[in-house]
């Protein structure tokens, strides 16, 4: 399988070191695919991998959209270079998402509390309008979730990495990313943002 002068044991060794995978995908791709002629696209995502058992780092509860439901899992955040002309992706950066403790068990204790029945319950009534002393809030300065802030660190890294050897313009995600908040986290990126 592993050819001439390869065992077990040589992958055993090459895994027992702690490699900078982003690094060397930075690199392959420089040596190795990078072409001046095409234009490529940063495009991020997030994919989970169903996973048995207990004792594997970082196994939650995610969404899946394959299975249409939480499953018991993985999660990995890629960013990928794309290529227009060729339309293939480059995976670029590869991060495993853990999911933080008081999150887990703020969803734990929903998924465990039944819902109490009533009848009809009693729903207090709005008042009308704009409430009394609020302010305007400039909409430029959006605070950013755990999630993005994570992946916005991801992007900053990669595009030190990228320097101006590969100058990006457009940042490209899936729906879930679809609101105002990734959009001012892309901007402040100085890049724009593609859904």
């Amino acid at each position: 399988m592993s050819g001439k002068g390869g065992s077990y044991r040589t992958i055993q060794r090459f895994f027992a070191f702690s490699l900078p995978w982003a690094m060397l995908f930075w690199v392959f791709f420089r040596e190795h695919i990078f072409c001046t002629k095409e234009t490529y696209l940063l495009a991020g995502d997030e994919v989970v991998v169903s996973k048995a058992g207990k004792k594997s780092y970082g196994i939650e509860r995610f969404f899946s959209s394959l299975y249409d439901k939480s499953i018991l899992g993985l999660s990995f955040f890629a960013l990928s270079l794309v290529s227009i002309e060729q339309r293939r992706a480059f995976p670029i950066s590869i991060e495993q998402v853990i999911k933080q403790k008081a999150q887990s068990a703020k969803t734990l204790k929903q998924e465990t509390e039944k819902p109490q029945v009533e009848t009809e319950p009693e729903i207090p009534k709005k008042k009308r309008g704009r409430p009394k002393g609020s302010k305007n809030k400039d909409k430029k300065e959006v605070s950013l979730n755990s999630e993005l802030l994570r992946i916005r660190c991801l992007i900053q890294d990669l595009l030190k990495k990228l320097g101006k050897f590969l100058p990006l313009t457009y940042l490209v995600l899936d729906g879930h990313f679809g609101n105002e908040s990734t959009v001012v986290m892309a901007v402040q990126l100085g890049l724009q943002r593609s859904l």
